[in-house]
């Protein structure tokens, strides 16, 4: 869980937190650098560092985490086999649960903006998926980080999973997610979700 933790920190970190400085412009990064001004717009309203993010700024944060998040995609790739087994009704609350988890993890980490920079490098775009490569750039590090998204029917470009030095965020959650409901049943995973987003 620690290791997810640390995935998740990263992963809204770089998507929303950081400058982007550009190495080469095209439509997949420039739909996921609107997302990420307007999220910059927010922090910067913020009168000081110390200051607590309103809830009106918490809805706007979650609102732009929904414009350029698939969790419903994310959702489905993370429970892999089991998503089949699941109903409508299910799969909807997972889901729900699922993104809510991210989104607090996220915006419980907004004190957390320095002012590192994040390089676009290269994008790989092939029918309806692409792949977007990054780089972090803090004082003492270069971290990679690469985007994977796919196209909506309206031209829309949504991140499904972020690979943070070669390893996927939404394969470290379906392996743990893989683990737990072959020893527990699905009402266990969800029981754990609720338990986790609560609040």
């Amino acid at each position: 869980m620690k290791r997810v933790r640390i995935f998740i920190f990263i992963f809204f970190a770089v998507c929303f937190f950081f400058p982007v400085t550009h190495v080469s412009a095209s439509s997949v990064q420039d739909q996921l650098k609107v997302t990420l001004d307007k999220i910059l717009v927010i922090l910067r309203e913020k009168s000081t560092p110390e200051q607590e993010l309103s809830e009106q700024k918490r809805t706007s944060l979650r609102n732009l985490i929904h414009e350029q998040f698939s969790f419903a995609k994310m959702s489905q790739l993370c429970l892999a086999r089991h998503w089949k087994k699941r109903n409508d009704e299910e799969k909807k609350h997972f889901i729900e649960l699922f993104g809510k988890l991210l989104e607090e993890t996220y915006v419980s980490k907004i004190e957390s903006y320095t002012n590192e920079k994040v390089v676009f490098l290269k994008e790989y775009v092939k029918k309806r998926k692409a792949q977007v490569n990054t780089k972090v750039i803090t004082a003492s590090v270069e971290i990679p980080i690469d985007y994977r998204l796919y196209q909506t029917k309206d031209g829309i470009w949504l991140v499904y999973d972020v690979v943070i030095e070669g390893v996927s965020l939404v394969g470290n959650y379906r392996s743990q997610f893989d683990q737990i409901l072959q020893k527990e049943p699905f009402e266990k995973l969800i029981q754990d979700l609720e338990n986790k987003t609560k609040g």
